[in-house]
């Protein structure tokens, strides 16, 4: 299979020039070995095209290297303030048997591993760091170095959750496209006992003449089959928020939960109509929230939702993290005024830890009443057709803008 991409060209005052890839396989290449790649992804997690292939594993912290399991040992482990685990594995596809064994090996690291709890994850995360210098730090604390509000009994929770469903970030990332790997996502489908999502990276390195190193991650493959967490209000604004826990009972039927909501967003969005005939709608799900997606390379969705415990149901505009977002959100912010008036109301505008959000909510004595769901669904109809039709031009136009203009 050949390889799909250009190679990059560096324009300077000085003329231009076509940068020549470093072979990271064969003849020439010893010096950039799988331990190289692993060392450069674990010191620079931000190389990984993660909001691309599922936005809520955004914001990832490396963990550690080597992670033994039963079935051998992960190359690299990271997990997000949210409590998502991410297993990686970097592989240079230098003979057939290689290629042949990292789909196996990373689906067998996520078996093992959901057979853990989280004091048998902390055990074997304490026994790879003591390979370094000085006392092993706690996963809690590895994370709350960079997320020092987070709450404790919180975190241990949400990775339990993560551990027991299997809800994983699988990664394998090589230093190119082979014939067969291509397929793997094919082969993953298969393998659906767990409830992860899957990513195939390749890893471009092209050398600089002042011998600096340009890192190119490009996305080859990608399948989606986790449940995504919620981001919801509360009653003084918006706020992160872990998605309302429905699990299956013994008997492998849904809950009242999962039924209720299941039926609610199938009957909404066979009734729902937008004005904006380009907006991708939603899939149907069993939680308490749907997405829709704003344009391509924004990084930022609606969310639709219900949220029991304070009886409110609601709309907003979430983005991930980054310089992107905050770009975007600014430029919203200012025109804020604007925005409202073509509403017909006043939103919620939040900022917390580089987190930025855009909604409004709406109250119900109770969500699951027949009394309420026909209101309930024109009130969410209304507001997700609105959100549509002021936010996405926008968001477009900022885009546009921010990629071309000087």
């Amino acid at each position: 299979m050949k390889n799909q991409f250009g190679s990059p060209i560096l324009i300077s005052a000085h003329g231009k020039k076509i940068l020549e890839r470093l072979p990271l396989s064969g003849a020439g290449a010893s010096e950039y070995d799988e331990k190289w790649l692993q060392d450069l992804l674990f010191k620079n997690p931000q190389a990984l095209p993660i909001s691309e292939l599922d936005q809520s594993y955004v914001n990832l912290i490396p963990i550690c290297q080597e992670l033994n399991t039963p079935a051998g040992a992960i190359d690299l482990l990271y997990v997000t303030p949210e409590g998502k685990l991410i297993i990686l594995e970097a592989k240079l596809w230098r003979n057939p048997e290689a290629r042949r064994k990292v789909i196996g090996q990373i689906l067998d690291y996520a078996k093992e591993i959901s057979r853990w709890t989280y004091e048998g994850l902390q055990r074997e995360i304490t026994r790879s760091l003591r390979t370094s210098a000085g006392t092993p730090k706690r996963l809690y604390d590895l994370v709350a170095e960079q997320y020092p509000d987070l709450v404790e009994a919180d975190f241990v929770d949400a990775v339990s959750r993560s551990l027991k469903h299997g809800e994983f970030l699988l990664l394998i990332v090589g230093d190119g496209i082979r014939e067969g790997v291509a397929a793997i996502t094919e082969f993953i489908e298969n393998h659906g006992t767990l409830h992860f999502s899957f990513g195939l990276v390749e890893m471009a390195i092209y050398r600089l003449d002042n011998k600096d190193l340009l890192v190119q991650p490009r996305v080859l493959a990608q399948t989606m089959i986790v449940n995504r967490t919620v981001i919801t209000l509360e009653a003084d604004g918006l706020i992160a928020k872990n998605a309302e826990e429905i699990e299956k009972d013994e008997s492998g039927e849904m809950s009242e939960s999962q039924k209720f909501y299941s039926e609610f967003w199938s009957e909404f969005l066979s009734d729902l109509k937008l004005d904006d005939a380009a907006q991708p709608l939603p899939k149907s799900t069993t939680l308490g929230n749907i997405f829709l997606r704003m344009p391509a390379k924004s990084n930022s969705w609606i969310t639709v939702y219900f949220y029991r415990k304070t009886k409110e149901v609601g709309v907003f505009l979430t983005f991930s993290r980054g310089a992107l977002a905050d770009m975007i959100y600014d430029k919203l912010l200012n025109d804020k005024e604007t925005i409202e008036n073509e509403l017909r109301e006043k939103l919620s505008w939040k900022s917390s830890d580089g987190k930025h959000t855009v909604g409004t909510l709406s109250y119900y004595d109770d969500l699951r009443s027949t009394a309420n769901r026909e209101p309930i669904k024109k009130w969410l109809a209304d507001h997700a057709n609105r959100f549509v039709n002021v936010f996405r031009p926008r968001i477009e136009k900022i885009i546009s803008e921010g990629l071309f203009s000087e």
